[in-house]
């Protein structure tokens, strides 16, 4: 017991020590310099709108204009005007014919209808040349519906169209020759009666009908 109460003493002094040293441990720890706290991370960059770069509007190429030898490349309009074909004008049959047939310049043509029964009839065409040159020829027949189908042949030669309705186109296979003439023997179909076309032109001009 009494050396228990002899080391007493000691350990006051030891924890007074002891307590001493975490003070100066203290104020050690309070005079050394602040740690440098990190630096915050800067700010995103702000971007203020910019005004838009004036740019000049580029000049308007002026057109060029040909000169000279390059004019004459581009056609005038009286020249691209006279390039178009113009539209046929097909002359009117009310024209007077001329004694023994119709003539359109120097071509004349003559229908003669030579027999007729209860389905069919035929006629003849006579076409004359008085040119002193070779022509070709064109006959065209046009029949009110009755017609239906016909049929031809000449020592010459000759071609045979339909445009419908009655309407029949003959040519020559090869021009007639100056002076000449030629005769086409045709046969028509048909319902009903009539044995003349309405209208019979040789190129364009008005046949004569007997």
């Amino acid at each position: 017991m009494s050396r228990v109460l002899a080391s007493v003493p000691w350990l006051v002094v030891l924890l007074g020590v002891g307590l001493l040293v975490s003070l100066l441990v203290v104020a050690l720890l309070s005079l050394r310099t602040p740690v440098r706290q990190a630096a915050p991370a800067p700010a995103p960059p702000i971007y203020l709108p910019l005004a838009p770069p004036t740019t000049s509007a580029a000049p308007t190429a002026a057109p060029l204009v040909a000169v000279g030898d390059s004019a004459s490349a581009t056609p005038s309009r009286s020249a691209s005007a006279s390039a178009r074909p113009s539209a046929s004008v097909r002359p009117s049959t009310s024209a007077t014919p001329a004694p023994g047939g119709s003539r359109s310049g120097t071509v004349t043509a003559r229908y003669q209808a030579t027999g007729s029964d209860r389905d069919s009839f035929t006629a003849l065409l006579t076409v004359r040349n008085g040119s002193s040159a070779a022509q070709e020829w064109r006959v065209e027949l046009l029949f009110t519906g009755n017609v239906k189908s016909i049929r031809a042949s000449s020592s010459s030669g000759v071609s045979v169209t339909t445009q419908g309705n009655g309407w029949y186109v003959l040519r020559g296979t090869a021009p007639l020759a100056s002076g000449g003439s030629t005769v086409v023997e045709m046969s028509f179909s048909r319902t009903g009666s009539g044995d003349r076309p309405g209208q019979c032109t040789v190129n364009g001009a008005a046949c004569t009908l007997a």
